[in-house]
């Protein structure tokens, strides 16, 4: 009888953006249940590494990788990977109540009872029974530590089965972070739990296994009290000591690297340094949906619009809409084949319902017959975030989902309280259309 297989398998499994080479041949099983503890350096990749297994790297168009990657014996993509708590998750929009049933299956069939009766039931599995009379309180008005325990017990009830937390207790003491820690550990007996944290104190307290990562690649990984306590080399005991660790970049050059370090010097693989270069973006460009949908700020606001329009060419544009009050001039816009849209909407607002619906309607029939789109505003961050926002609301999200789907992108996307209050209007809107027209509504 074959073994079910592992949750996660990453097999020298590399991560770059362009040239720039992040991780090299990192190899990294979640056989079951349990919790996985990712320490390493400050900017050795371990937020990249938890970015990409979950899909959200994939929204930069210089993003690639290599080697095998594979989540519950299925190949690892966007629409089948691991379910991400991004590190300073913004829990900015609606009340203690939506958020925490925003992501169950079940969520359009229950009644408003039934709501509250599974949220005061997830609430108190959770830890967080102080929250069972503050149910209809918006998220922002809690404690940074609360909001950081809800967002986790949130996504966790959505019974995903591997549970990836960046940093749950960044910018918390001790006492803030231990019920967290505790939460975690207790779903680490149900679910594989992937933790990047920086604080030994919490990786003993998480307890399970713990990995280093270092160099690219992950250097060493055991049961966390043997990790810690009986350090198996002299560089596990340099980071036990110190918190920190040295180790060439992944892509060095010889040249660069002290001669100590030279014998640790692993070079890359062919699939790492031959590759055919994909056309790049202009900074800040973004794939909501790869080769379809994106955000942008407007041409010509950081480098010169030529250059800007002829990159937008580069990934595939063909039709760009301008939010800001005055549109790029169509005339330049054709002379890179990429026809403009307007729909003028005042900087840090919203449009209105009815404007969304028809300008995603639109939008949503261009891509259906094969064009490559991008909404921009002046940044590309609170007007864009908010109409791509509601494309996810007219294709069956609420405005939770849709809010935190966007942020996990781009956490600037949506910027201001009057673009995070249309979002629930706007759900709340296609709601009410669909209910009318008979459709099944996404509440």
């Amino acid at each position: 009888m074959s073994s079910s297989p592992p949750i996660l398998s990453l097999r020298d499994y590399g991560v770059a953006f362009g040239d720039r080479v992040v991780l090299n041949a990192v190899n990294l099983e979640i056989d079951g249940p349990g919790v996985m503890v990712v320490m390493g350096p400050m900017a050795t990749g371990k937020s990249t590494l938890l970015r990409t297994i979950a899909g959200i790297n994939h929204a930069v168009p210089s993003f690639r990788t290599w080697g095998d990657a594979a989540f519950a014996g299925e190949p690892l993509g966007t629409e089948h990977a691991p379910a991400l708590v991004a590190q300073n998750a913004r829990l900015m929009l609606s009340s203690v109540l939506e958020n925490m049933i925003s992501d169950l299956p079940e969520r359009s069939q229950l009644t408003p009872l039934a709501k509250r009766e599974v949220a005061a039931r997830l609430l108190v599995e959770a830890g967080l029974e102080r929250l069972l009379d503050s149910l209809d309180c918006s998220v922002v008005e809690l404690p940074l530590a609360m909001q950081r325990h809800l967002a986790i017990a949130r996504t966790a009830a959505s019974n995903p089965r591997l549970l990836c937390v960046d940093e749950p207790t960044a910018n918390l003491n001790w006492e803030e972070s231990l019920p967290l820690l505790r939460f975690l550990r207790a779903q680490g007996e149900k679910r594989g739990v992937l933790v990047v944290s920086h604080n030994q104190q919490d990786a003993l307290e998480l307890g399970g296994q713990t990995a280093l990562l270092a160099g690219g690649a992950v250097q060493a990984c055991a049961p966390t009290l043997e990790f810690f306590r009986h350090p198996a080399t002299p560089l596990i005991e340099d980071f036990v000591r110190t918190g920190s660790c040295v180790m060439p970049s992944p892509g060095a050059k010889p040249e660069e690297v002290d001669e100590s370090m030279l014998p640790l010097l692993k070079p890359l693989p062919d699939e790492a340094t031959n590759y055919v270069r994909e056309g790049l973006g202009p900074r800040g460009f973004l794939w909501l949906k790869k080769g379809r949908l994106a955000g942008t700020p407007r041409p010509g606001i950081v480098q010169d619009i030529e250059y800007d329009l002829a990159a937008l060419k580069r990934v595939g544009l063909t039709t760009l809409v301008s939010l800001t009050t005055r549109p790029v001039d169509p005339a330049l816009l054709e002379r890179y084949g990429i026809q403009g849209i307007h729909m003028p909407v005042k900087d840090m607002h919203a449009p209105t319902e009815e404007e969304a619906e028809r300008m995603c309607n639109r939008v949503s029939g261009l891509i259906a017959n094969g064009h490559v789109v991008a909404y921009h505003c002046r940044a590309g961050l609170g007007r864009t975030g908010t109409l791509l926002a509601s494309h996810l609301i007219l294709e069956g999200k609420n405005a939770v989902q849709a809010l935190e789907i966007v942020r996990r992108i781009e956490q600037r996307w949506v910027q201001s309280n009057e673009q995070e209050r249309f979002l629930e209007r706007f759900a709340d809107f296609v709601s009410s259309r669909q209910k009318k027209s008979g459709q099944p509504a996404h509440v």
